[in-house]
């Protein structure tokens, strides 16, 4: 065996393409999908078997299960998606990613990859050249180059090992065991943080003759496990919740790899039905990628509840007295404890703009730092308590006896409630859009970054003026001005926009997101006006 013959360069020029590859093609969907896909995922997940087929359905989309996972890990934390469904999506983005294997093993193989991604990238190319202002064909371009580069670095892996095989001898590595199969898939996963890389490489391999079946399926086995490290990072520092998630991840993979082990010989007789072991291993090797997958999903479904219940005793929700005030009182008491409602609401209404301060990064103001927390917190922790905390005092209202009230607490009492709901529907809108602020927060483009500090400057002094109201019990002169500079400070981004739009000055991506993050700022410290003015 000549390691010399080994091309170690084109061997990772072909490993950077592909990996490039997947990268286009992901952010491309993206692009066309947007909040639609997002609006997906959240509607989609209503039950555990939905769940597992939308993470199907995502990861076969999206070409990439590690985004699918760090996404459901974002939507579990801020409340979106149970933690059930949570696991159902990773359960079902595990399966989906088999849909690249045979991508590679159907298509890379069988055909002249060179034929096919010449024309991917003259297509796509001079889609983006010629109509790069369009973002929906500037996507669909994006999706041509994207699987043109994954079909070329897999072309370059190929001929990388084509000399090497010739003089390579599989039994100069056979008394290693299968054990190193396993984790050399495991490391180069997550080192590369893709299961789809590895993938790529471990079919390569096994068509050039440097693996056979068996060890083929094995490292396939080390690559499922390996992509558990990218969730168990995004859940670093995150709530409990997050980390019991990815957590579970790592538990099925896990599971999966064991059970996939253990019926190793059984499933070789299987995949022996559909193909000749010694013509077809690449195309034999993805059945038993797609056929352990589905087999752990079959034998875990029924145990997730005990998953569940097991995780939680070991990354217990670090419980705190949520309330400030009514955990105090006891709802007998109806003087006192109507007062403790009044201030608890105003201590989420706090938590509230806190939130938005959040989203717009605001906490440099300095009269915004008054209500900053000192602790530490971020945006799903707070997010998480409003919604927590609004429960904890229509359920302790629910207890007070109003007949013994006057008929001015009565009445603010009664105010509450649909306080408390405007709290808990801002916070959600204000979840609702973190992705598409991070999005325009993000974009390298001029116009667009001073549009979105002047709003994010507005709707700081709207935080602060809101903030000031909570303690004065009369404001009538600052109401009517503070609508009026709500409704100019909204037409006047409208027009900046418009007229950015005219003078073809941002992309036509950040439009639509633009108008909807302001239009949604607005509607949100307008309903937080008409509450204020019912809490005193």
């Amino acid at each position: 065996m000549e390691w010399s013959d080994f091309d170690f360069w084109k061997f990772l020029a072909g490993l950077g393409i592909f990996l490039f590859g997947m990268f286009l093609l992901e952010e491309a969907i993206k692009q066309l999908s947007g909040r639609a896909f997002k609006t997906f995922i959240r509607k989609s997940t209503k039950g555990k078997i939905r769940s597992i087929f939308t993470g199907f359905l995502s990861t076969a989309i999206l070409q990439s299960s590690s985004a699918v996972s760090l996404m459901t890990l974002t939507f579990v934390g801020a409340g979106m998606i149970t933690m059930y469904n949570g696991i159902g999506v990773i359960m079902g983005a595990n399966l989906g990613t088999t849909v690249t294997s045979w991508l590679v093993a159907a298509v890379g193989f069988k055909i002249n990859i060179e034929g096919l991604f010449l024309p991917l990238l003259a297509i796509g190319g001079l889609g983006l050249m010629f109509m790069h202002n369009s973002s929906k064909y500037a996507g669909i371009s994006k999706i041509f180059v994207g699987l043109g580069f994954l079909f070329m670095g897999l072309d370059y892996l190929k001929m990388s090992v084509e000399s090497f095989t010739d003089s390579f001898e599989i039994s100069s590595i056979t008394h290693y065991g299968l054990w190193f199969y396993l984790v050399v898939a495991i490391l180069l996963t997550s080192v590369m943080q893709s299961s789809s890389a590895t993938i790529a490489i471990i079919l390569t391999a096994l068509n050039s003759g440097i693996l056979n079946f068996e060890e083929g399926a094995v490292m396939i086995i080390g690559s499922n496990i390996g992509t558990t490290t990218t969730v168990l990072l995004g859940a670093i520092g995150g709530i409990q919740l997050k980390k019991q998630v990815a957590f579970s991840h790592l538990i099925f993979n896990f599971f999966t790899g064991i059970v996939a082990l253990l019926a190793l010989p059984l499933l070789i007789k299987v995949v022996y039905l559909f193909f000749d072991l010694g013509t077809s291993e690449v195309l034999a090797v993805t059945l038993f990628h797609t056929m352990f997958n589905l087999l752990g999903i079959l034998l875990f479904f029924p145990f997730i509840g005990v998953m569940v219940k097991w995780l939680q005793k070991i990354f217990p929700e670090k419980f705190h007295k949520i309330t400030k005030y009514i955990h105090e009182i006891s709802p007998d008491l109806s003087e006192a404890a109507e007062v403790a409602v009044r201030n608890e609401t105003i201590y989420v209404f706090q938590k509230t703009l806190r939130l938005i301060s959040f989203l717009l990064r605001a906490n440099k103001n300095e009269e915004v730092e008054i209500f900053i927390s000192k602790k530490k917190e971020n945006f799903a922790s707070v997010f998480e308590d409003i919604q927590k905390l609004n429960k904890e005092i229509l359920v302790f209202s629910s207890h007070i006896k109003v007949d013994q009230l006057e008929d001015t607490q009565k009445e603010r009492s009664s105010n509450i409630k649909y306080i408390v709901m405007v709290l808990s529907q801002v916070s959600k809108t204000i979840a609702g859009i973190i992705q598409e602020v991070e999005e325009v927060n993000n974009s390298s483009n001029k116009k667009v970054q001073e549009i979105v500090l002047h709003l994010n400057s507005k709707i700081n002094e709207d935080i602060t003026i809101l903030f000031g109201m909570l303690d004065k019990e009369e404001f009538p002169e600052t109401i009517e001005m503070f609508q009026d500079k709500i409704n100019s400070d909204y037409k006047n981004i409208v027009d900046l926009i418009s007229r950015s739009i005219e003078e073809k000055k941002i992309e036509e991506k950040h439009i639509s997101t633009l108008f909807m993050v302001n239009g949604l700022l607005s509607q949100s410290i307008r309903h937080l006006l008409r509450a204020v003015e019912k809490i005193n």
